[in-house]
């Protein structure tokens, strides 16, 4: 007769005859739901961990291909214009070098205006 009032209540008896609010299969259903969840989000950051090296990967191998069609770019303009290919394959190798000449020319330019 206490189990019916008390169930009627919501209260309930745990198997170490423990006083408690939620049912006992409510609870493990909550807890079964806890490692569930767990699991869900442990394979979803395996995923992006596999997808962020896959993107790396896609990355690289975009530069790549973008070298080569940079090479076979100046092989056709070589063959077709040798000046021109020779003038993009130095501006190509020294870059950082044209861009001082280029601050240079500027400091030159001020120079004789003043």
């Amino acid at each position: 007769m206490a189990k019916g009032i008390l169930g009627d209540g919501s209260l309930h008896f745990d198997e170490l005859n423990k006083l408690r609010i939620l049912d006992p299969e409510v609870a493990q259903q909550t807890i079964e739901l806890k490692e569930e969840c767990k699991a869900f989000v442990d394979k979803i950051a395996e995923f992006q961990k596999i997808v962020g090296s896959l993107i790396e990967l896609v990355d690289q191998l975009a530069k790549a291909a973008e070298n080569e069609k940079m090479k076979v770019l100046l092989v056709s303009i070589g063959n077709w214009c040798p000046k021109l290919a020779k003038v993009y394959s130095e501006a190509k190798r020294g870059s950082a070098a044209a861009a001082s000449g280029f601050n240079n020319r500027e400091e030159n330019a001020v120079g004789k205006v003043s």
